[in-house]
């Protein structure tokens, strides 16, 4: 198999190893004197695979390579932008022959995908141009659009967890005096190839119609005032055979339709307030009683005020049937409508995910921060409320519950060393007491402690226990933990060491390491993960990373999106390159 390495790895390695650049054009077009700007990821993965074949019980013949590159440019002269994104996935070691029998052991692309490769896919992921006037933008290809805190449209990319769904069409902003309009239209372009996640199976994702419009007037006395509006038509598996433009012309499945309010320091006040409403008229979205339309809403208000060394936060929010929106994003793995969460994203569980995606949710959060010793130690402490009445989708319950979420922690922080705490317990209380509740504590931390005048030792300790409540298929009580030990041998070099727990069976992944529970009766369990990295930073703008061990399996949150992600094992080989 190695023989097989040497030649592609070789050449990747050189290509990738050369860092991001920044240089002019020359010449005497129009393009003459702009800016280029090249950006390269490169990721080299090897995958050890636990099952066995029969016949080679003794060898690890299902393991592979996976290789991932990916490039970037960008180019800038005097208000016009180009920008092009192109990767590379491709699978080394991926084959046996068992009695003159070449078998490929899984597939990096499925039908629907063209590649004259049979284990390599290069695709032109996103392209656009933006010009700019003094008072218009307009842009064409890929671009991202959000309204208000994301409730009625989020297309966004949220790459920390291989998120990037763009609106492939035309967009244009549009300002006079105080007042500003934009709009956006196009057939959704899923990211195909993931950087940190496992390729396989890859699909030609169905194109969806979205189009929107924002107004927003600004310096209305105090307030920002602004007013938007979402229309969606999702393809159908009887879709697929035709042009995707033809969405255009099918009837719209959703509507929405929302204003805001900003109020920026009104009476030592920061005030936001916003209102969305859902017209649905695909039968997909309704229920067997609902008729030929459903209604949805959502409500939002934050506010946020600073009394002395002190800093208040208040949200609220009320949605009902607003998660509807992604009924046929599910498989696709992303969501065009993300409510603020109220949630401490960092413990979200399988059960806690099901109340960030909840159809019929009522919420309330508060924080309050406290500045001691001229900023350097900030404890604080927070409360979250929840009322979830929706039973469907991802709930475990069959009765309503009822949530609360308490936290404290601190920030402290002395020259070079830092000291950041958080623990809380979080109930989700059954409105029918026979079926019990749902319990988690949680802890992490993170002490970053001066060794000598150039090296420092970061520590990072998270863990969570969890307590089920009485469900129809009843889960077992599981704790977690993901620590980490990072030495910091001046700004070039990082050593760090991993460890993750979980004996939560319903993670997907096994440790690499052998752990001996008393309480399992000395039987050996699969529970245990550990890792080893190296960080190297040649330059400011370049990372090398060299990985081996594994970690588990788990749900990742960012910016109100969760996405259940696979565990590893192996050892990887990433360079990461940025100006």
């Amino acid at each position: 198999m190695w023989r097989r390495m040497v030649f592609p790895l070789t050449v990747l390695l050189a290509v990738a190893a050369q860092p991001a650049q920044a240089f002019e054009l020359w010449g005497t077009g129009p393009l003459s004197g702009a800016t280029v700007q090249v950006t390269s990821n490169f990721d080299l993965r090897y995958h050890h695979v636990p099952d066995k074949l029969e016949y080679f019980e003794d060898r690890n013949i299902l393991d592979y390579w996976e290789e991932v590159f990916r490039n970037n440019l960008l180019l800038t002269k005097e208000g016009l932008v180009i920008g092009a994104q192109v990767d590379q996935a491709a699978y080394f070691g991926n084959r046996y022959r068992l009695d003159g029998v070449v078998t490929d052991e899984r597939f990096l692309y499925l039908d629907g995908i063209q590649s004259p490769f049979d284990h390599a896919l290069v695709r032109l992921e996103k392209l656009y141009l933006i010009k700019t006037w003094e008072h218009l933008e307009v842009g064409i290809g890929d671009n991202y659009a959000s309204y208000g805190r994301g409730i009625a449209l989020n297309a966004i990319k949220n790459t920390g967890i291989d998120i990037d769904t763009s609106i492939r069409g035309a967009t244009f902003t549009a300002t006079a005096g105080d007042f500003e309009i934009s709009a956006i239209s196009g057939l959704t372009n899923t990211q195909d190839v993931s950087m940190f996640n496992p390729n396989v199976g890859i699909i030609e994702d169905p194109a969806h119609m979205i189009s929107g419009m924002r107004m927003a007037h600004y310096g209305v006395g105090p307030a920002q005032l602004g007013a938007h509006g979402v229309v969606y038509r999702f393809t159908r598996d009887e879709d697929v055979d035709l042009p995707d433009l033809h969405r255009y012309a099918e009837d719209l499945d959703v509507r929405v339709v929302g204003a805001t309010v900003d109020l920026p320091g009104v009476l030592g006040f920061d005030l936001f307030a916003e209102g969305d409403l859902f017209h649905y008229s695909g039968e997909e979205f309704l229920g067997e009683s609902e008729g030929d339309s459903l209604q949805g809403y959502a409500a939002y208000f934050s506010a946020t005020a600073y009394p002395g060394r002190a800093t208040v936060q208040l949200e609220a929010k009320r949605t009902k049937d607003t998660e509807r929106v992604n009924t046929f994003l599910g498989a696709e793995n992303w969501e065009t409508v993300a409510a603020p969460t109220l949630e401490y994203e960092l413990v979200i569980t399988e059960d806690a995910s099901a109340t960030v995606n909840s159809n019929d949710l009522t919420g309330v959060y508060s924080r309050l921060d406290y500045s001691l010793n001229g900023g350097n130690l900030v404890p604080y402490v927070s409360a979250v409320a929840f009322v979830d009445n929706d039973l469907g989708g991802e709930h475990f319950n069959s009765v309503p519950e009822r949530i609360g979420h308490g936290i404290t922690g601190v920030q402290w922080f002395r020259g070079r060393q830092s000291v950041q705490l958080n623990t809380g317990y979080r109930i989700d209380q059954r409105v029918d007491l026979d079926w019990g509740a749902d319990q988690m504590y949680h802890l992490d931390a993170t002490w970053i402690i001066p060794v000598n005048p150039r090296d420092t030792l970061e520590v990072s300790l998270n863990g969570r226990r969890f307590e089920w409540g009485v469900n129809p298929l009843q889960q077992d009580d599981f704790l977690e933990m993901n620590n980490a030990l990072a030495y910091h041998l001046g700004s070039k070099w990082v050593f760090i060491v991993y460890q993750d727990f979980t004996n939560n069976p319903i993670i997907q992944s096994e440790g690499n390491l052998t752990f001996i529970d008393p309480a399992a009766y000395g039987q050996t369990e699969d529970s245990l993960y550990g890792a080893l990295e190296l960080l190297v930073h040649p330059k400011p703008s370049s990372t090398l990373r060299l990985f081996y061990g594994a970690y588990k399996a788990g749900i990742r949150c960012a910016g109100g999106q969760c996405r259940q992600l696979p565990g590893y094992e192996g050892a990887r080989l990433t360079w990461q390159s940025t100006f």
